[in-house]
């Protein structure tokens, strides 16, 4: 059942405020909801680590899951509060549970990311395109979070719990181009899917 908070409407400048603040975590709620129906996975509650999930999926399970938890996560950031914004009691709830949420569903991300990053010099080219898309994204989106993360931070959440985001070195991203123009240039003679 989706949540369908479209049509809430306030003429006082704090209810459209709230209102406004709902419908965005609303929307979250729907793509967590779609997320886990598309993967039958809550991906912020799995095991993490050596063995969990993100890390012991297949090249194809990550292709597929990943995009998902793109959706999921671009709904989290798109709460988009200031701190000037998170006066209000409800307003601010919605925020430490997205905060709780972000930083779950980052490490699930990121596992999954690092789990991409270690095939992809196996993988047949439509694989590598797709997989350097998915980084190149999830780039943009270890930006974003951080201002989210500086938003928690200043309106009170301990900073022993908000985490320190390395970017990765752009060195890294020029390596995984250079070996798609390569893939390109020998027509793709790779092995098939794994």
């Amino acid at each position: 059942m989706l949540v369908k908070l479209e049509r809430i409407k306030s003429f006082h400048f704090l209810g459209y405020t709230m209102s406004t603040f709902i419908r965005r975590y609303s929307r979250y709620l729907n793509e967590k909801s779609l997320a886990y129906r598309l993967i039958a996975i809550d991906i912020t509650k799995t095991k993490r680590g050596t063995n969990g999930v993100m890390r012991t999926m297949n090249t194809k399970e990550l292709l597929n899951t990943l995009p998902v938890i793109q959706t999921q996560f671009d709904a989290l950031l798109n709460f988009n509060a200031n701190p000037d914004e998170l006066t209000n009691g409800i307003i601010h709830a919605a925020f430490l549970l997205l905060f709780k949420d972000s930083l779950r569903l980052f490490a699930a991300y990121n596992e999954g990311i690092l789990n991409l990053l270690g095939k992809y010099f196996d993988m047949r080219k439509n694989q590598c395109r797709e997989s350097l898309d998915i980084y190149i994204k999830f780039l943009g989106r270890t930006t974003k979070l951080a201002q989210f993360l500086k938003v928690a931070e200043q309106v009170g959440i301990d900073q022993n719990e908000i985490p320190y985001l390395t970017q990765a070195p752009h060195s890294l991203l020029e390596a995984l181009k250079q070996h798609l123009a390569s893939l390109e240039e020998k027509n793709d003679i790779l092995p098939p899917y794994r």
